[in-house]
């Protein structure tokens, strides 16, 4: 907790006054302050807390997410409340500490927790590209239910213009609403795929997979093409999530027919059969979208 004396020189004399003036000058301790006619000495009793408060408020106003929290009470901001004529200092989940519990509907494979705090309000709309996915996104959480099939994204573009992040923003909006989410990261899952072959363990990944209500799929094509998992891991998934109508979302740097040559292992045209047919499926499962500009900055 924050103390006066935190504040004031070593010598310095605690001019009260002041002090309480410099809460006034605060929008919300102020009002704070006139909703529960305070007096002065109950101001002064608690005027410890109001420092922490204070302090503790201005460092929420500037966080961007959980991942960069700086408070003692990690995910929780401060509150100010009167408890017996005396000003208590209490904490609450803050904004990116979903209350809703939908972070318990999304399954992370080898992905970064911290881009689970992105969220559709902080989406960047500068230019057309991303206004054009912004629709998207709107139309697809109004219209998608289990009765109604909307298709998935497939989101192309170089590295740095936000996939990721914008498939993370469309995650958590659909855990919100109840939906069990499976997101993964997909260069590391065909290595873990590969390393569990053979196992229940691998087949159980498989499954899940398949089952999931949305499963998005980051990075598709920045691994090393492998003939197996393309055609009896990969193929078998998107088979099922298609003629099951379970949305499916992509990002790549790669555009859908650079796609095709990168999951030929062998420039034969049996290999371009064999990765025509995934990419096929990535399409019929997806709207198409390409971003040419990194993401405005402010």
């Amino acid at each position: 907790m924050k103390k006066l004396n935190e504040y004031l020189d070593g010598n310095q004399k605690v001019d009260y006054d002041s002090t309480i003036d410099k809460f006034m000058a605060d929008p919300l301790v102020s009002n704070f302050i006139m909703n529960n006619d305070l007096t002065h000495e109950t101001i002064i009793r608690g005027v410890n807390n109001i420092f922490t408060y204070m302090s503790d408020k201005d460092i929420c106003a500037k966080c961007k997410g959980l991942y960069e929290c700086k408070l003692v009470t990690e995910g929780f901001s401060p509150k100010l409340e009167i408890f017996h004529d005396d000003i208590e200092l209490q904490y609450e989940k803050c904004r990116y500490n979903l209350s809703d519990g939908s972070k318990q509907n999304i399954s992370a494979f080898y992905v970064p927790k911290k881009i689970f705090q992105a969220a559709l309000d902080d989406f960047d709309m500068i230019g057309p590209e991303r206004k054009e996915i912004h629709r998207y996104m709107l139309n697809f959480l109004k219209n998608y239910d289990k009765d109604n099939y909307v298709k998935g994204m497939y989101l192309s573009g170089v590295y740095g213009t936000g996939k990721t992040y914008i498939l993370a923003t469309m995650a958590n909006e659909l855990a919100k609403l109840g939906y069990k989410i499976s997101f993964v990261y997909y260069p590391d899952l065909v290595r873990e795929l590969k390393s569990s072959i053979g196992t229940d363990n691998f087949e159980e990944k498989i499954e899940a997979l398949k089952a999931t209500q949305v499963l998005f799929i980051d990075d598709i094509g920045g691994e090393t093409a492998n003939q197996f998992i393309r055609d009896e891991v990969l193929g078998p998934i998107l088979q099922y999530r298609l003629l099951d109508q379970r949305p499916t979302f992509f990002s790549s740097n790669l555009k859908p027919k650079t796609l095709l040559d990168a999951m030929c292992k062998e420039n034969t045209a049996l290999e371009k059969t064999k990765a025509a047919r995934i990419v096929e499926r990535i399409m019929a499962l997806t709207e198409q979208f390409c971003l040419t500009e990194k993401p405005h900055l402010s």
